[in-house]
């Protein structure tokens, strides 16, 4: 199976005459389709321009493109049906019983309620800085050995996802966690995915646009 975003692109396409709003903030940019449904991709330090939104094809080997298609992918899959269960990942799965627990993006908040439990788990992020974090030198061997991996969904935009999780063990499962993930079924093809945690908003909330632009 091809990785997520061309996955999608294939399924799915782009169309640019659907899009009613959009914004791209220094954390996020996000996109109403025209049914009012938003879908919101992190950008992690992406430079961000908005020429797709007016012109061209989209470009699944460009970094900017990839942010944009994965917020157009969440607008059209993540309403596509209702969710009675909105927990936070902590209070719905219980991770004393997960045995060799690896985190793949420092959620900082939820290591916080990892480390008020005495919960052991190892954290790996090339992108942040802090004591916490593990040297990713052990990473490709921490990532064979875990029973459990917490994986942030920006890796699909980031084209990092099939290595992820190709390298891990058929024990492993995998929670992909963060308010980029794309919100399909299809997602369970996917190696060792269990459970797909991420983001629904008011249809029409012409001001979580308005907070993406200001960069919140």
């Amino acid at each position: 199976m091809k990785e997520p975003i061309e996955y999608f692109k294939e399924r799915d396409g782009f169309n640019r005459n659907r899009i009613a709003e959009w914004a791209i903030g220094d954390k996020y940019t996000g996109i109403m389709n025209s049914d009012g449904y938003i879908g919101v991709c992190a950008t992690l330090g992406t430079v961000m321009d908005d020429t797709l939104f007016r012109e061209g094809e989209p470009d699944t080997g460009n970094p900017c493109h990839r942010v944009i298609l994965n917020a157009w992918f969440n607008s059209l899959n993540n309403y596509s049906e209702s969710y009675n269960d909105n927990s936070d990942i902590f209070d719905t799965i219980d991770f004393r019983r997960r045995g060799r627990i690896v985190m793949v993006g420092y959620f900082e908040s939820l290591y916080n309620k990892f480390s008020r439990e005495g919960i052991a788990l190892e954290v790996f992020d090339i992108q942040k800085e802090s004591t916490v974090l593990s040297n990713t030198r052990g990473f490709e061997k921490a990532a064979s050995e875990c029973d459990t991996m917490i994986l942030t969904g920006t890796t699909i935009f980031n084209n990092t996802f099939m290595d992820v999780i190709s390298g891990t063990g058929d024990h492993t499962t995998i929670y992909l966690l963060g308010p980029s993930n794309i919100l399909s079924g299809e997602m369970f093809r996917y190696r060792n995915i269990d459970v797909v945690f991420g983001s629904v908003f008011e249809r029409y909330d012409h001001e979580l646009l308005g907070r993406i632009r200001s960069g919140y």
